[in-house]
């Protein structure tokens, strides 16, 4: 399964925005646009944790937002994968940069679950 991304929250104004990413490859592609305050290294990161530092530009490595991120391991995640949530300022603008620099740095666009 590919790594999938997507804005959680409702659109429109708001104090705080969601965006998830679930799949295996998931870490690996947070790695490449967020700078953790600390300068944790991600991929010892334990699962049920949350931490504080800035989402960059994949490409010019430039500060979009101050974030917290919420990471949550297989298989004990929502969707049984490696999962994280990005907590950002609320607002359609940020959000949507935000959900583009997962787009580049190897997530895929989520698409709705289809029920039959």
């Amino acid at each position: 399964m590919e790594t999938i991304a997507a804005i959680s929250t409702a659109l429109g104004n708001g104090g705080i925005g969601i965006i998830r990413m679930s799949g295996k490859d998931c870490f690996e592609v947070l790695n490449k646009i967020f700078i953790p305050k600390n300068k944790q290294n991600l991929s010892n990161i334990t699962g049920y944790t949350i931490k504080y530092g800035y989402i960059i530009n994949f490409e010019t490595k430039e500060k979009i937002d101050e974030v917290l991120v919420s990471f949550f391991k297989s298989p004990k995640s929502y969707t049984t994968e490696n999962m994280c949530e990005i907590n950002s300022h609320g607002g359609v603008v940020i959000m949507q940069k935000i959900l583009e620099e997962c787009l580049k740095a190897g997530a895929i666009l989520a698409e709705p679950r289809r029920i039959y």
